[in-house]
This record gives structure tokens, C-alpha cells and sequence, in this order.
């Protein structure tokens, strides 16, 4: 009786020493191989049998005809339905017949190619027109059709066929041989050699003229004779004639057509090179001439051949006129920084300086353009571009104005010219106005193509219109205040969008008393509260007197806005202004300010001139101002933001040494 493993595993520990019982038991716990196994003795085996098929039922079922003939198509195909003949016929591609299968009429359809009974009615058979002696008969010449008739020269057969090769002409073509007394023999070629006269069938017609033959003078003078000069031809028909064309090229040289014939080209070869140019090539490809291509794709070439171009582990090499190579490409970034990294802190300088010129070498950026809308006139108008990386280098950049939906490309139009700032945050565009159609919303598009190659288009527009919102400045009013009552009206001038100022000694008693104001104006309101606007003022300063030369910063004329809201008074109480002032040696400086803010690199300064004229724009989007200082050719500018309250102008001017004037003028002014 077997025993449980883990007793016998006790009995045969190392150090024990089992029983020959125990050894007994260890026998009769394996099978001996003489022994069979029972089955019940093997675990699932009985169950594992009866989910098998009965043999004698799966050899039924292998030989039986209609096994699986619900989805499966008998070798017969008598279980196919209709439906199920058409799907066969679809998967094997035999729904139609293949286009080059034969067949003939049935009676019902027509075929495509003749019955043996029909090709005897639609040609005749050798008897048909051939005699005993294998002549043709007379009576069916009529009868036969042309495929060719060859006129010829020679005067008999044997001639002609010694000279056969001067003539093309295949089975069954007619050869024409005259007699010498306007008669002709007619042979026909049945295909042989031409070289044996068996090859030839006479016709027994040996005294017939050319008009005795229908249709022969018309066919031979379709004929073209062939070239008897030596030398290569080439067979053209132009405007219905017939001709040969000797071949006049070198020996070695490549014909091309012009439109009318082949001619010699520059291209040479030797049989081995060929020579573009040149009729000595020393490479494979020898051209003498430059090359223009999309590409060149360069095999490995390790040589060191003078002025040779070549690709070998990975970089461009070029090579001088003694052979030696300098890489000019770098495979990675690895190689690139490897050759920075060698250059000395001088070097990497000289070259950072050099390499981006001091303009802006980042993405382009452009967030907001002032004024949103632009007059269709002849009038050059001046647009504000806010943005990032904006100091681009002029003289590889463009900008251009295109229509809003239009592809890059498409309708653009040039500006008049742009203006760039150290610190990338501005550009000033200018255009005419009537160089834009009226009714068309633009974007800009800014292209440069050094250091980086860039374009931004950017995603405000602009609104070109034949009107805009104007305001009417011949309606403005005037308030004037004068240092000594009453003397209003003799130092300012002013109507509508015009004001003037004319120092006196009645108001005040000329003196270096730059901080003591004498004068000052303000307008009614021009803008309202929270609207976007355009201005435009002209402005010119000047001094007369004996001291015109040597006043030293003694007068100011502060022109700017104001709050509306705010009371005229002897003071500045603009929040944006322009300070027109003369200084030493009787030249002149504008500044412009900003909330009280002086800006003094912002200046422009003219010496040696007792007139100042100035072009003054400002612009306001939202809360911010944006000011146009224009004197002569020079043009500064400067964005701040401030109030959005209603605005008016105001004039307020000091005392100094000498008389000083000011004359103003409103250009334009508009909402938008």
C-alpha cells in the first residue's frame, strides 16, 4: 500500500537509516513501468473522452456530400443560389468577359472577330486570282488593294533586286519597273528573300502606262524618294510636303530639335565624359559654365583635389587651389558650440556685435496698432505698432500692408516707411492715405530676413474709410488768460483750430523768468470721455530781439492736454505736453513729457536758428497716449498711459529776455 509523500520523505532523510519495510513501501508507492495504469486512476481522463468525437461518426462526417452545405459551396456548386453564383462571379473578376477573350455571332450577339466562313467572303484565296503558270490573272488586278506601290529605277528585276536596299517595302507591295519607254512589269513581293526573283509574282502586266493603272500616278506621288547623297537623314512632313533633312551635326556631338529639325548642341561626349560647352571633358560631367539646380546630393569623397566641393563623415568640405579642405558645415549643435567655445572672450564679442547688429534678433510680436482707422487721402499718416523684438534691421526687413482674410502674398501694398526703437517695443509705420483702397480692413505683415528669417502678421487690423468721425475744430472756443488783465487779446490770437502767442512788454516787462508764467489758453473740449482719438497740430517757435542769440533757457511754451474738467490758470496743468524751448547759443529743443515726467534723451536739438517748426501727433487707445515729435527729419516717440477723461488743448508760456512767438495750428482731428 502507497504512502503519502511527505512519511516517505521522513523515512529517506539524510542521516536515517529506512527499514527494508519502508524501502518495500517506497517501491509500491511508484508504478512500475511493466504495470498499466488504469484509467480511473488518471484524473479527468474519462470526461476529457467523452467531449471527443466518435470516430466512426467524424469519418461519416468527412465523407458526407452535404456536410456544412448550408455555408460551404459543393464541388458541384448545386447548393448555390442566385444571389450566391453572383457573389462567385464578383470575388473571381468573371462577371463580364475579359476584353481579350474571341468571339464570334451567335446568331444573337455580335463578336469581335470573323468566322472562318466570313473571312472566306471578305478575302480571296490564292486560286482565286492566280493561274496555273502562278501568274496573276488579268481580270483580277481590279480586284486587288494596294498596300503599297514602289516606283523604282532600275529597268529589270535583277537589277532591282541587287539594289534592293535603297528601297523599303514589305509583303505584298507592288514594284513598279519601267521599261524605259513608259511602260512598266508589275511584281508583287510575296515576302521571301529579296535577293531571288521567286519572291517575286509578275502580274503579266509588262506594257501598261501609269494611267492605264487606277490609282497609280496618285499613290507614286505619295511616295517620297529616298536621299542618294551619303550622309544620315531625317524624314519630315511640313505643310503637307514630303521631305528629307540632311543631318549637319559634328561627329561626337548630341543632336536637339529646335521646332524645325536637329541640330548640333553643345553637348560633347568621347564615349566616356560628357562635355557641356567643351569638346574636351575631363570628368564624367564637364560643364564650362555655371550651374543652377534645386539640389546636389554628394556620395562619400574623401579626396584632396584643388577647388573640389565634397561630403565625407558627415560635413561639407571645400578645398583650395593647392588641395587643402576647410569644413563649411556643421553636422549638429556639438560641433557648432565646439567652435564658439575656441574663439577668445575678444573674438566672441567682435562676433555677438557683428551677428545682430544691435536690432532685435527674437520672435516678432506685434499686439496693438494706433489708430484703428486711416482717411482714404493724400495725406501721409502715422501708425503705432506695440509689440516685442520690433527693432528689426531696415535693410533686411519689409512691411507691408494686406487685406485681412487674404493669403500671405496677396494684395499687399508697400508703406511709405517704418521707424524702429532701441528697446524692440515700438515701430512708426507711415503711409498716404490713398494708397490703401477705402472699405478694406488691413492687417501688417513684417518680413525679415536677417539674422533669423521671420514674418509676423499681425492680428490687429486697420480701417481704411473714405470718412472718418472729424471733428469740427472751427468750432472750438477759446478761454485766455494774460499775466495783466486786460491784456488778453493782445498777446493770443485765436479762431477755431488756429492760436498764436506774441510776447509784450505791457503784459510783463521782459526778464530772465523762465518759471514765471505770462499767458496762457485752453480750448473748449475736443474729445469726449473714453474715446479713441487722432490729433494733428502744427507748431512754430521764434525769436526776435537783440538777445535772440544769447537767451539762455529763458522761455517755455508748453503745449498739450488738459482735463477738461480742470479751470484755466497761469500754470501748466497739462498731463501731456510738448515743451518748445530756446537754449544757449540760440538753438532751440523740443522734449516731450508725460504726467509731469521730463524725458530728457528724448529730445531734439537744433543749434544755430532762432525758428523752431514742429509736427506734433497724438493718439489715444484706451488709456494710452502715443505722441509723433517731427522736427525737420527727425522724429522721436513716446507711449505712457494716463487719463481717459474729456480732454481740451492748452498753451501756457514763461517771461524771458527777448519778444518770442508761437504760432499753432489743429491739421486733423478725428475719433475712432
Amino acid at each position: 500500500m502507497s504512502k503519502p509523500i511527505n512519511i516517505l520523505n521522513e523515512w529517506f532523510k539524510t542521516g536515517k537509516k529506512p527499514t527494508q519495510e519502508q524501502f518495500w513501501e517506497l517501491i509500491d508507492s511508484f508504478w512500475h513501468k511493466d504495470l498499466f495504469i488504469p484509467m480511473d486512476k488518471i484524473t479527468n481522463l474519462g470526461s476529457t473522452l467523452e467531449n471527443k468525437v466518435d470516430k466512426s461518426i467524424y469519418e461519416t462526417h468527412l465523407s458526407s456530400d452535404d456536410a456544412h452545405n448550408a455555408v460551404l459551396a459543393k464541388k458541384d456548386a448545386s447548393n448555390l443560389t442566385p444571389d450566391n453564383i453572383i457573389d462567385w462571379k464578383t470575388a473571381l473578376g468573371v462577371g463580364q468577359l475579359p476584353a481579350n477573350i474571341a468571339t464570334v455571332d451567335d446568331g444573337v450577339n455580335s463578336g469581335n472577330v470573323y468566322t472562318k466562313d466570313q473571312s472566306d467572303e471578305n478575302y480571296m484565296q490564292n486560286a482565286d486570282f492566280v493561274g496555273a503558270d502562278g501568274k496573276i490573272l488579268s481580270s483580277m488586278i481590279e480586284a486587288l488593294g494596294l498596300t503599297e506601290l514602289i516606283s523604282v529605277t532600275e529597268t529589270s528585276l535583277s537589277a532591282f533586286m541587287a539594289n534592293n536596299a535603297a528601297y523599303q517595302y514589305e509583303k505584298n507591295d507592288f514594284i513598279a519597273i519601267p521599261n524605259g519607254s513608259g511602260n512598266y512589269a508589275l511584281y508583287i513581293y510575296n515576302g521571301g528573300s529579296k535577293t531571288v526573283s521567286s519572291s517575286y509574282l509578275p502580274t503579266g502586266l509588262t506594257n501598261i502606262t501609269i494611267a492605264m493603272v487606277e490609282g497609280l500616278q496618285a499613290a507614286l506621288n505619295g511616295k517620297v524618294d529616298h536621299p542618294i547623297g551619303t550622309g544620315s537623314y531625317i524624314y519630315r512632313v511640313e505643310q503637307g510636303i514630303n521631305q528629307w533633312r540632311l543631318l549637319s551635326i559634328a561627329n561626337n556631338y548630341l543632336p536637339y530639335f529646335n521646332g524645325a529639325d536637329f541640330v548640333q548642341s553643345i553637348v560633347y561626349t568621347d564615349g566616356t565624359k560628357l562635355g557641356v560647352g567643351t569638346a574636351a571633358p575631363t570628368e564624367v560631367l564637364h560643364l564650362n559654365g555655371r550651374l543652377r539646380t534645386k539640389a546636389a546630393v554628394f556620395d562619400e569623397n574623401t579626396e584632396l583635389l584643388p577647388n573640389q566641393i565634397t561630403l565625407a563623415n558627415r560635413r561639407f568640405h571645400g578645398a583650395d587651389l593647392t588641395g587643402t579642405r576647410r569644413m563649411f558645415m556643421y553636422r549638429d549643435y556639438d560641433d557648432y558650440l565646439a567652435l564658439v567655445q575656441s574663439f577668445t572672450a575678444a573674438q566672441k564679442e567682435s562676433i555677438g556685435t557683428a551677428w545682430n547688429s544691435q536690432y532685435s534678433n527674437g520672435s516678432l510680436n506685434v499686439y496693438s496698432i494706433t489708430p484703428t482707422v486711416m482717411k482714404n487721402d493724400h495725406i501721409v499718416r502715422y501708425l503705432v505698432l506695440q509689440g516685442l523684438n520690433l527693432n528689426v534691421n531696415p535693410a533686411s526687413t519689409s512691411v507691408k500692408f494686406i487685406p485681412v482674410g487674404n493669403a500671405l502674398g496677396v494684395g499687399e501694398i508697400d508703406c511709405l516707411g517704418f521707424q524702429t526703437f532701441a528697446d524692440g517695443k515700438s515701430m512708426i509705420l507711415s503711409a498716404y492715405g490713398d494708397s490703401l483702397p477705402a472699405g478694406i480692413q488691413y492687417n501688417i505683415v513684417i518680413r525679415t530676413t536677417s539674422p533669423t528669417a521671420q514674418t509676423h502678421r499681425t492680428t490687429s487690423s486697420i480701417n481704411v474709410v473714405t470718412n472718418i468721425n472729424s471733428i469740427d475744430v472751427g468750432a472750438l472756443v477759446w478761454q485766455a488768460l494774460a499775466y495783466t488783465p486786460g491784456q488778453e487779446g493782445a498777446i493770443f490770437t485765436t479762431n477755431g483750430g488756429l492760436f498764436a502767442y506774441s510776447s509784450s512788454t505791457d503784459n510783463k516787462a521782459y526778464a530772465l523768468e523762465p518759471n514765471l508764467f505770462v499767458g496762457a489758453i485752453k480750448s473748449s473740449q475736443i474729445f469726449a470721455a473714453n474715446t479713441n482719438f487722432y490729433l494733428e497740430m502744427n507748431i512754430s517757435l521764434g525769436i526776435t530781439g537783440s538777445n535772440a542769440a544769447s537767451d539762455v533757457n529763458d522761455f517755455y511754451g508748453y503745449l498739450g492736454l488738459i482735463n477738461n474738467s480742470l479751470p484755466i490758470a497761469l500754470t501748466d496743468n497739462s498731463f501731456l505736453r510738448v515743451i518748445n524751448s530756446n537754449f544757449r547759443s540760440g538753438g532751440y529743443q523740443a522734449v516731450m513729457v508725460y504726467n509731469n515726467i521730463i524725458t530728457n534723451a528724448n529730445k531734439i536739438e537744433l543749434g544755430g536758428t532762432s525758428v523752431l517748426n514742429a509736427n506734433i501727433i497724438i493718439m489715444r487707445t484706451g488709456n494710452i497716449y502715443t505722441q509723433f515729435l517731427t522736427v525737420g527729419n527727425t522724429m522721436i516717440v513716446q507711449s505712457a498711459s494716463s487719463t481717459t477723461e474729456a480732454v481740451s488743448l492748452s498753451l501756457a508760456v514763461t517771461n524771458g529776455t527777448t519778444k518770442k512767438t508761437i504760432n499753432g495750428s489743429i491739421v486733423q482731428a478725428f475719433t475712432f
